[in-house]
């Protein structure tokens, strides 16, 4: 079994959680500005000088946005390394805070797939990142961010390891992905994520369900940059679709 490419599963899905969400309003402006138009780098250091748990958990999120758009593992493993010290800050400061939760999840997925298989393994990545999903979830059960990074950990982790490793439940990854698109059916990145995973689990009562979750995202409307750049991946799978299922196969592979 690949740990690697079962640890790859959150290095997307969780990026959706780069989004803002109710503690926008804590947010320093000019750090969520940045942020909202791709210059991560900027935004991270204006969040940390902040300071606050709040502009710490923004600060993760910038992180592991670079660190998605990284082509070079090593340089993306080291800004995700940054990323998870501070969303652990940020929950330092406030446990309850939903965002660190989900960062830290987010980031340990960035450095699980980034490292050899082996080394993730032992460094129980999988696991940890269930841990800050669950405490998440515990936090805010209806947080659509949380459902869809915990639908795909459970869909992923049964397609790439079997069902039942680490826990891991496709019913319910299932579940939690209709539930998360139905708390926000216009959010293009969960409908994008939740598309893929369908379709790549490769069940075809969730096919159908998985196609027209990727049309809703490629006709959603962007907010920010990181919004362009999933609906550019949305496009890009479905011509891989209309190829044909080896060009499909391609894509859902190369996907991070």
């Amino acid at each position: 079994m690949a740990i690697g490419k079962i640890m790859r599963f959150l290095v997307f899905v969780a990026v959706a959680t780069m989004q803002l969400g109710a503690a926008s309003a804590e947010l320093d402006r000019e750090a969520f500005a940045s942020f909202e138009q791709g210059q991560y780098q900027a935004a991270a250091e204006q969040a940390v000088g902040i300071g606050d748990a709040e502009n710490l958990a923004l600060a993760a999120r910038a992180l592991n946005a670079q660190a998605y758009l990284e082509d070079d593992d090593g340089d993306a493993r080291k800004v995700a390394n940054h990323a998870l010290n501070y969303a652990e800050a940020a929950i330092e400061i406030d446990p309850t805070l939903v965002e660190g939760r989900l960062q830290a999840a987010i980031a340990l997925a960035q450095r699980g797939a980034r490292m050899a298989p082996w080394r993730a393994f032992f460094m129980k990545i999988a696991q940890r990142a269930r841990t800050s999903l669950d405490i998440a979830l515990e936090l805010d059960s209806e947080n659509a961010w949380a459902l869809s990074s915990s639908a795909a950990w459970h869909l992923e982790v049964s397609r790439r390891g079997g069902e039942g490793r680490f826990g891991s439940d496709p019913e319910l990854g299932h579940h939690q992905f209709l539930t998360a698109h139905s708390i926000d059916p216009e959010n293009l990145v969960i409908a994008y994520e939740c598309a893929l995973r369908f379709i790549a689990y490769d069940r075809e009562e969730w096919r159908a369900e998985g196609l027209q979750m990727l049309q809703i995202a490629i006709a959603a409307s962007p907010e920010n940059a990181f919004d362009e750049a999933i609906q550019m991946r949305a496009r890009a799978f479905d011509q891989a679709i209309s190829e044909g299922r080896e060009a499909e196969r391609e894509f859902i592979e190369s996907q991070p």
